[in-house]
C-alpha cells in the first residue's frame, strides 16, 4: 500500500523523461461484496477495481485514462450480472473510463471535454447505496463532445455531441447524439437539474446480444430521454449532513421501420432494456422512472441511507405474456392474459462508513419486485428459479489509494 499511495505524489518513477513538465498520479479504487440473495450466498466477490492515470500537461490541460478488471459494458448491468443470472455477455472493453478536458482562458469558466459516457439523464444518487441505477435507464457508453460552462455557484450548462450509444471506440450507425442540461444552485444547498438528449440509432448490438440477425436488427431505433431532478447536497444549516434527491426520467423509443427481434424464451431479460419489438410487437416503447434517494451523516463520516426507485414500461400493443407461474423449462403455466406495461419497484436500505479518499464500509439490504410474473420478465435466484420478487443483504467494503 505504501508504494501504492507514493505513486500518487508524482509520475517521476513511471514516467522520468515527462517529469519536468507534466505532472501526474494514479488513483487506485476497489471494491470487495459479500452477497446473500433469497439463500445463496457470494462471497467474497472482487465487483470493482480500476486504475486512472490522470496527467496535467498544463494549467488549462487535463486527461484521465482508466482501466476496471471487473468492467461492465452498461451501468444497469454493474450488479446485475451475478445478482439475476441474466446470462448477459461479459464482453469488456480495455478501457473502462478516458477523459480529456482543456479549460478556455475566460472570466467565467468555459471547459472543453472529449470523454467516455453514459449519456446525460441519469438521476443523481443521494444514498450512496448500490442498485441506485438498477432501474434507470441509462443509456450505453459512447465517446463525445462535452462544452461546459459555470457561473460562480448560481448556474452550470452542459451540451453533448457523441459518436452515437455504444459506440466508444468506433462509429457503427453513422448517427449522432444530441444532449443538454442545465443546473441551478440556490445558496449553495440545493440545485434543480433539467436534462435532455436525442439519438437516432440508439441500440447498439450488445442490446440484443442474443438475435443472429443483430448486425441490421439493431439500427433505426429512436430514442428521446427526458430527465428532472431536485437535490440536496448535505450543507442545509438546520440539518447538516442530510443529502437527498428525487427525480423522474423518461425514455421514449420510436422504430422507423418493424423489426421483429423475437425475443429468447427462457432468459430472464433486462427491465430496463424492453421493447416493443423484443416481444413480437411494433411501435413505440415509453419507460419511465421515479426515483429518491437521501442519507444522514453523523460526525461526518457514519452514514444511514435508503433509496427507492420504480420504473414503468409502456408498449403500444399487449405483448406481455402475464402467467400464473413458470415451469423450469422458462414456458409459462396457465398464461391469464396480455398486458401493455410492467412495473419494477426497488428499495435499499444500509448503513456504515463511507470515507472517499480512504476505506468505506456499506451494510445494505436491498428489494426489487415485479407487478407480476411475466414469460420474459422475472428473477433467477437460489432454487426457486423464476420469481416476481429477489431480497439479498450485503456487505460491500471500498477503498481508494
Amino acid at each position: 500500500m505504501t508504494l501504492l499511495k507514493a505513486s500518487k505524489l508524482s509520475l517521476f518513477l513511471l514516467f522520468p523523461l515527462m517529469q519536468s513538465c507534466i505532472e501526474g498520479h494514479i488513483d487506485f479504487a476497489g471494491e470487495i461484496v459479500c452477497r446473500n440473495v433469497d439463500g445463496g450466498n457470494l462471497c467474497p466477490k472482487l465487483s470493482h477495481f480500476n486504475s486512472e492515470l490522470h496527467l496535467r500537461p498544463s494549467n488549462s490541460t487535463e486527461a484521465k485514462l482508466g482501466y476496471d478488471v471487473s468492467q461492465s459494458r452498461k451501468t444497469t448491468w454493474y450488479d446485475s450480472l451475478d445478482l439475476r443470472t441474466l446470462t448477459l455477455p461479459p464482453r469488456k472493453s480495455w478501457l473502462s473510463d478516458y477523459q480529456l478536458s482543456y479549460t478556455l482562458p475566460s472570466d467565467v469558466r468555459w471547459s472543453l471535454h472529449i470523454e467516455d459516457s453514459p449519456g446525460i439523464t441519469l438521476l443523481p444518487n443521494a444514498s450512496h447505496l448500490a442498485f441506485s441505477g438498477n432501474l434507470q435507464d441509462t443509456g450505453w457508453n459512447q465517446t463525445l463532445s462535452r462544452l461546459s460552462f459555470q457561473h460562480k455557484d448560481i448556474f452550470d450548462a452542459d451540451i453533448l455531441v457523441g459518436m452515437g450509444e455504444g459506440e466508444r471506440l468506433e462509429v457503427d450507425d453513422g448517427d449522432l447524439y444530441y444532449g443538454a442540461r442545465v443546473r441551478w444552485f440556490a445558496k449553495r444547498i440545493a440545485s434543480l437539474q433539467f436534462a435532455y438528449s436525442q439519438d437516432k440509432n440508439s441500440l447498439p448490438k450488445d442490446a440484443i446480444w442474443w438475435a443472429e440477425n443483430r448486425e441490421d436488427a439493431h439500427k433505426g431505433f429512436k430514442n428521446q430521454r427526458l430527465a428532472v431532478s431536485v437535490s440536496l447536497n448535505g450543507k442545509l444549516p438546520v440539518a447538516r449532513g442530510l443529502e437527498a434527491s428525487v427525480g423522474w426520467q423518461q425514455n421514449r423509443i420510436d422504430a422507423a421501420r418493424n423489426t421483429n427481434l423475437s425475443a429468447p424464451v427462457g432468459y430472464a431479460l433486462d427491465p430496463t432494456e424492453i421493447l416493443s419489438q423484443d416481444l413480437g410487437g411494433s411501435g413505440k416503447t415509453k419507460k419511465e422512472v421515479l426515483f429518491a434517494s437521501a442519507s444522514y451523516r453523523i460526525l461526518a463520516e457514519y452514514l444511514i441511507a435508503i433509496h427507492a426507485g420504480q420504473l414503468r414500461a409502456s408498449l403500444d400493443s399487449p405483448s406481455l405474456q402475464v402467467c400464473a407461474a413458470i415451469d423450469s423449462s422458462g414456458a409459462c403455466v396457465d398464461p391469464t392474459e396480455k398486458s401493455k406495461t410492467f412495473t419494477v419497484q426497488q428499495w435499499t436500505y444500509g448503513l456504515g462508513k463511507l470515507d472517499k479518499n480512504a476505506w468505506s464500509v456499506l451494510l445494505e439490504a436491498h428489494e426489487e419486485r415485479y407487478d407480476r410474473l411475466y414469460q420474459n420478465y422475472h428473477f433467477l435466484n437460489g432454487n426457486s428459479p423464476r420469481q416476481k420478487n429477489m431480497r439479498l443483504v450485503q456487505a460491500r467494503i471500498n477503498w481508494n489509494w
